[in-house]
């Protein structure tokens, strides 16, 4: 999937993008950020190439304003998530009008950036990284951030996820497929998904989902270093 940016100040169009990318690294999704700065060729790409299923689009551009141009793509039966970025909200009636999914007004923030997507979610899904797992000879493809944490237990390997998925094959297999540093060995038979935790307490890691990951002594000192590492990076905006 792509998302494109329209702008025609720079300083925005770098704003954006780096909004967007902390989003994206947040939610662990994978998707290109296209930038241009006149609508009339933002819509050209959107009509030649069906994967931009979302829009960030100023409305004051000439001589296609961004109002025209969505009224224009809408005509054309493209039903691409339109998030409007101005300075005004005179033309807030309007992007009802054209089925807009959010409206934002500069100055932006990461705040609103992060609503106007979060309303992009049923598309966003497609974004979304993951691994592939194989049970019962079945391909079961399970979202990076679904996954809580991964334990071995006797000769199973279980995924816990939305659901509770049982596989054959050693922890280091799934370590190879969960390419992301905030899946971290927290025990040899426990691999944990940073974004749950809640609390370190003795020899264990509460999870905000109530459950208990086992620490081991000899996994401590690099999990400690690692959420520590984790803990900063989510304060300061920047991802792992």
């Amino acid at each position: 999937m792509k998302i494109a940016i329209c702008d025609d100040d720079k300083a925005v169009l770098e704003q954006l993008r780096g909004f967007i990318r902390q989003y994206a690294a947040q939610r662990m999704l994978v998707y290109t950020i296209l930038e241009f700065d006149q609508s009339e060729r933002l819509l050209e790409a959107v009509r030649r190439n069906p994967d931009i299923r979302i829009l960030f689009l100023d409305i004051y551009m000439s001589p296609l304003s961004g109002i025209d141009l969505a009224e224009t793509l809408r005509a054309e039966g493209n039903d691409c998530a339109i998030i409007f970025v101005t300075i005004s909200t005179d033309h807030y009636a309007r992007s009802y009008e054209v089925n807009a999914e959010h409206y934002l007004v500069k100055p932006i923030t990461y705040s609103r950036v992060e609503t106007a997507l979060n309303r992009c979610e049923a598309l966003l899904v497609s974004a979304a990284r993951y691994a592939s797992f194989f049970s019962g000879g079945h391909e079961f493809r399970v979202p990076f951030r679904q996954i809580r944490f991964v334990e071995v237990f006797r000769n199973q390997t279980v995924i816990h996820a939305d659901g509770e998925l049982s596989i054959r094959c050693t922890l280091e297999t799934v370590m190879n497929q969960l390419s992301d540093p905030r899946f971290i060995r927290t025990h040899r038979s426990f691999l944990l998904n940073m974004d749950y935790v809640a609390a370190k307490c003795g020899n264990d890691i509460m999870l905000n989902t109530g459950e208990k990951v086992p620490l081991s002594r000899t996994c401590e000192k690099n999990f400690e270093r690692e959420y520590g590492r984790y803990l900063t990076s989510s304060m300061t905006g920047d991802h792992l």
